[in-house]
């Protein structure tokens, strides 16, 4: 997503370095808001947002019920 300047207006441009964002060419204004970072997406929300992409696909991936909860949260935290 590209995204005007808040600031002055100017077309902004990403920036790839330590901190991503986009950045103003013209005044050098930084922003975030395109990136949607700290934004909390919920797993219910997360799978349905999955499924939903599944289900324009070409050939539809069908989950079983009960490989629904196969992968129990608590192996992926640290």
């Amino acid at each position: 997503m590209r995204c005007s300047c808040c600031e002055c207006g100017t077309y902004m441009v990403h920036s790839e370095s330590s901190e991503l964002g986009c950045v103003c060419p013209q005044c050098g204004a930084r922003c975030k808001m395109c990136l949607g970072t700290n934004t909390v997406v919920s797993r219910e929300d997360l799978k349905a947002r999955a499924l939903g992409y599944l289900a324009m696909q070409a050939e539809p991936v069908q989950i079983k019920e009960e490989d629904e909860d196969k992968y129990d949260e608590r192996q992926y935290r640290d």
